[in-house]
């Protein structure tokens, strides 16, 4: 599942609570993350794909942040 949508579809209260398992703020996933507008640290992507508990791996994560599906294969 695209991370985007795994936030978009999140109600107000599991939003506090993922942006609690990831060490940040629902104000910072919707202005930064779901928009894609700020870059993260490979530390962060990790949270996020941890934080979804199985619903967005991290090369999915990899990939909302502009990492291509090729060069994820070619690492």
């Amino acid at each position: 599942m695209q991370l985007r949508e795994y936030l978009k579809q999140q109600d107000e209260a599991q939003l506090e609570q993922f942006a609690e398992r990831v060490g940040t703020s629902t104000k910072y996933l919707r202005a930064h993350v779901i928009s894609g507008s700020r870059g993260a640290s490979l530390k962060f992507m990790r949270a996020l794909a941890r934080g979804s508990e199985g619903s967005v791996s991290l090369s999915e994560v990899l990939q909302h942040y502009g990492v291509s599906k090729e060069e994820l294969e070619a690492a």
